[in-house]
């Protein structure tokens, strides 16, 4: 219920990073580009009017890590937050010519210039050796994305040597695309040496699948040159969807694994009261799919429990939550629905003749804005239904067969059916399949545990009572585990290490992976989508 920063856990000579980096794997949007504004110039800090359409946080006293904003509007519903900020070497200093516009140059953003400030220059790493800076100025420009669920690609930007205001003597630019802040992991970078009036366009060379989620952070510096100005020009960016998967923790492991449709929003506040849960948001025909598995589709005479919260907000009576059926033709398996929130939840279970209802289960409350525990239970022969740990029915709608058919094809969903119809609009969190008829008393403290403040304790009962499907909806895990000289790392997503916290590789292996002897130096490990 209360979502928590990921942490980390060191052990021995190794040090695990759970969830640190999280990447995004669904396409590019078309790209935006963002030219900066064209209104009047406006010159200095001091004489930037507020009605200008920007913020500026701070006053002309600027100190050396003053800030500038803008907000535009830009394409999918976007408004994609701007912060400019910059650091110098020489506290109390800071460029006078800082402004977005100029009568010769409609559209760019000036970075820097060689002007005086309380009759010290403040050129950035000057030619002349009496103005020189040893570090510079370093200018951040910060991308935000609109939410949780999104991240950011930077493509491209365009640098200018602005001409006339120098010699011809080449200046050197360092940038780099660096992750949460200025100091945060690289994701790519360069160097590019321009000449008087140069205009160049820098591409990135990232893609979508290194889309950074939270703040992304273009960092530019002039490293060597004469004093010059230089301006910047149309950041080319997209913003992108989390990732499609929804990661499995039951023993099917990654064949358990659900793919989410888009629009679906992760990491939304979960059921569960320790720290650390999430949940997922879906309506409008979102839903997550795992394919069709044996374990979660045993024999018609064979017992199986299906649990999971729901937090809904709306309903037409007809929503589905959790659904497991075959609809065409003889349907086969089972699905939930959410009725009104006096009548409750429903559970109908599938004979294999038509559209026949063999079990038809309602009870307990659907409360709006609020979790509800849902569990039924199937022992081979009848079925119960469980709503916050009390038995709500047991007793089959009158006229249905008492039958039922286990399905050999069924498409597991969550959020909606399978092809997007009777969508449930709200969150669901936790859901779990056992191949076991769970006991009253096992599924009454499944629902007492989730009140437990001890992070992890309501996963270890789950899991303890023999899962083979739990879909936490939690972002990607990894636990240390270092029995003695074979230390061992569990995960959801994809394991990634490093040596030294900067530069990281993708490993391609299965949980639990075995860490390779021999253990020398630092080995760091990070789980991502």
């Amino acid at each position: 219920m209360n979502p928590l920063t990921p942490s980390t856990r060191p052990s021995a000579s190794l040090l695990l990073l759970s969830g640190t980096l999280a990447l995004a794997l669904s396409p590019a949007a078309q790209a935006t580009v963002l030219t900066f504004d064209t209104s009047p110039r406006v010159t200095t800090y001091d004489t930037m009017p507020q009605d200008y359409g920007d913020f500026v946080a701070a006053d002309s006293q600027l100190s050396a890590n003053g800030a500038y904003q803008n907000l535009y509007q830009q394409g999918a519903a976007w408004t994609p937050q701007v912060d400019i900020s910059y650091a110098t070497s020489r506290p109390g200093e800071f460029p006078q010519y800082f402004h977005d516009n100029d009568p010769e140059w409609p559209g760019v953003c000036f970075l820097w210039s060689w002007n005086f400030r309380g009759g010290k220059a403040i050129g950035d790493l000057s030619s002349d050796p009496a103005k020189a800076m040893p570090v510079g100025f370093a200018y951040y420009f910060t991308l935000t994305p609109s939410g949780g669920n999104q991240a950011v690609v930077l493509n491209s930007f365009v640098l200018n040597d602005y001409a006339g205001y120098g010699t011809s003597v080449a200046q050197v630019v360092e940038w780099r695309v660096v992750q949460g802040s200025p100091t945060g992991t690289v994701i790519a970078s360069g160097t590019e040496t321009m000449s008087d009036g140069q205009k160049m366009l820098v591409s990135t060379g990232m893609n979508s699948g290194q889309a950074a989620l939270g703040p992304l952070v273009l960092v530019i510096r002039r490293m060597a040159g004469t004093e010059d100005d230089l301006a910047l020009d149309d950041l080319d960016f997209d913003q992108v969807g989390l990732p499609t998967t929804s990661y499995n923790s039951g023993t099917l492991a990654s064949l358990g694994d659900g793919a989410n449709s888009s629009g679906v929003t992760l990491e939304q506040p979960g059921a569960i009261a320790a720290s650390g849960d999430f949940s997922t948001r879906y309506g409008q025909s979102e839903r997550t799919l795992v394919p069709f598995q044996p374990e979660l589709n045993p024999a018609s005479n064979a017992p199986f429990t299906i649990e999971f919260w729901a937090n809904p907000t709306a309903s037409d009576d007809d929503d589905a939550p959790v659904f497991n059926r075959i609809s065409s033709g003889d349907r086969s398996g089972w699905a939930f629905f959410q009725r009104a929130p006096g009548v409750g939840w429903n559970l109908r279970m599938y004979d294999g003749v038509g559209s026949n209802v063999g079990w038809d289960l309602t009870g307990g409350t659907a409360t709006f804005n609020a979790w509800s525990h849902v569990v039924a239970t199937w022992n081979g022969s009848s079925a119960r239904l469980y709503v916050n740990g009390a038995l709500a029915s047991s007793t089959n709608a009158s006229g249905k067969s008492g039958k039922y058919n286990a399905s050999s094809s069924a498409t597991f969903s969550v959020g909606a059916y399978d092809n997007g119809g009777s969508p449930y609009n709200g969150c669901v969190d936790d859901i779990a399949f056992y191949p076991t008829a769970l006991s009253a008393t096992t599924i009454l403290s499944h629902y007492q545990y989730a009140f437990s403040q001890v992070a992890g304790t309501y996963r270890k009962k789950v899991l303890a009572d023999g899962a083979v499907e739990y879909l936490q909806q939690n972002p990607p895990t990894a636990e240390l585990s270092a029995p003695g000289a074979a230390p061992s790392v569990s995960f959801t997503g994809i394991l990634a290490e490093s040596t030294d916290l900067t530069t990281w590789s993708d490993l391609q292996v299965t949980s639990p992976y075995l860490i390779p002897a021999p253990l020398q130096g630092k080995r760091f490990f990070r789980s991502h989508r």
